[in-house]
């Protein structure tokens, strides 16, 4: 009887260890996300950083005014035809062997032609 016992632990003890391993991998999951995410806080940050000097630098030079840079800002974002406040992928025709793509790929799906890309697209 206290063999069964004892192969009932085993199990338990297993059990425990799969456990506890998968919270070890979680874990390192939520730490390398974490991370990533604070990455990306400081990219945005420079870039807002980079985009005030640059329209500052614009506005100084060009003698431009908020309602420019908003209008120009209103138009760019109704290229896509919806007025959602971002850039959206839209659908792009390769010029060489004419099928549809995606904006955001660098060359064509079908052909390889590549595509010239806008500077922030």
């Amino acid at each position: 009887m206290a063999g069964l016992w004892m192969a009932g632990m085993m199990n338990v003890s297993d059990d425990i260890a799969a456990v506890r391993e998968a919270r070890v991998g979680q874990i390192s999951q939520e730490i390398e996300l974490q991370s990533k995410v604070k990455d990306l806080e400081e990219r945005i940050g420079r870039l807002a950083l980079l985009n005030q000097a640059l329209w500052e630098l614009l506005k100084s030079r060009l003698s431009l005014t908020e309602a420019d840079l908003e209008t120009l800002a209103r138009d760019i974002d109704l290229r896509d035809g919806i007025a959602d406040g971002r850039l959206t992928a839209i659908a792009v025709t390769c010029p060489t062997c004419k099928r549809i793509n995606n904006s955001r790929h660098a060359k064509c799906l079908y052909c390889g032609q590549l595509f010239e890309k806008e500077m922030f697209a």
